[in-house]
């Protein structure tokens, strides 16, 4: 096998192991911040032989970086909890579109070939928002700022670190544990966790988090950032089958359509120049 194939493969089996979040999370018969808590700590405990301690620089990015993970993953696990896994993956992966925005801010010029997958990612949000009227909305509202952490988080991995990205994971799974400790100490319970809720936690650190990031990072270095990303869209699709097939929940009808129009603007955000503009003129014709 060359290094392109085994590249994808381990990207594949990374993100396979990321979309059985959604299913854990809704099975184990624990509150958010446990779940997030003892997921961070088994992960944190995974990932402290790869910490580079003696390189490690606490700069305003890095801390910046830190305040949206814990935000992200604590906002995951809540809002997966509270809606519908496909909606809390979905709106989390509304990021390019937050992104996009704070570019302009920032003075970058729009462009249609940038614009119209946002325009996608808008309509979906909306699809998505418009079904939980009445309903959860609340939740789906929380998960649409997840994609603003997510986003965030994106950006400031971005930056140049003195340290390796299995540094960073690993100091960021043991900053959040110590941001519940210190903020939310009090909403931590594992008196009542059954052995299966154990167990349970026991593959979200170890698996879903620990072995899924090492295989991802391996992967990454065999293959084009492009190919990664596009491999990257199985874990929003795999989450949502996985809750249906072992769990029963059913998004509604016009979360399903949100959730496609969402997923393909990102996958357009994903495609070179030039498929763009391939696609635009065949759609126009």
């Amino acid at each position: 096998m060359g290094n392109n194939r085994k590249g994808i493969f381990f990207v594949i089996i990374s993100m396979v192991l990321f979309s059985t979040g959604g299913l854990f999370i809704k099975l184990i018969d624990a509150n958010a911040y446990t779940i997030t808590f003892g997921r961070a700590m088994i992960a944190g405990l995974i990932f402290l032989p790869f910490i580079q301690w003696k390189k490690i620089r606490i700069s305003k990015s890095y801390l910046a970086l830190v305040l949206s993970y814990c935000y992200l993953c604590i906002m995951f696990v809540l809002t997966t909890k509270i809606t519908t896994a496909a909606n809390a993956i979905i709106l989390q992966c509304t990021a390019p579109l937050w992104l996009y925005l704070f570019y302009i801010i920032k003075g970058k010029k729009i462009t249609s070939r940038e614009l119209v997958p946002r325009i996608f990612i808008l309509i979906g949000i909306i699809a998505i928002l418009s079904a939980s009227v009445g309903g959860n909305l609340l939740g789906n509202m929380l998960a649409l700022t997840n994609g603003i952490a997510y986003a965030m988080v994106q950006y400031f991995m971005e930056k140049d670190y003195p340290f390796s990205d299995t540094s960073v994971v690993g100091l960021n799974n043991i900053f959040l544990c110590a941001v519940i400790l210190v903020l939310m100490s009090g909403k931590l319970d594992f008196s009542e966790l059954s052995m299966a809720g154990w167990l349970g936690l026991l593959f979200l650190g170890v698996f879903q988090i620990g072995l899924s990031y090492l295989i991802f990072f391996k992967g990454i270095k065999l293959i084009s950032a492009l190919k990664a990303s596009m491999v990257s869209l199985l874990e929003p699709i795999l989450n949502p089958i996985l809750v249906f097939a072992f769990v029963g929940e059913i998004p509604s009808a016009f979360s399903l359509v949100g959730f496609g129009i969402i997923l393909f603007g990102v996958f357009l955000t994903l495609l070179p120049t030039r498929a763009v503009d391939r696609l635009e003129e065949y759609t126009i014709d």
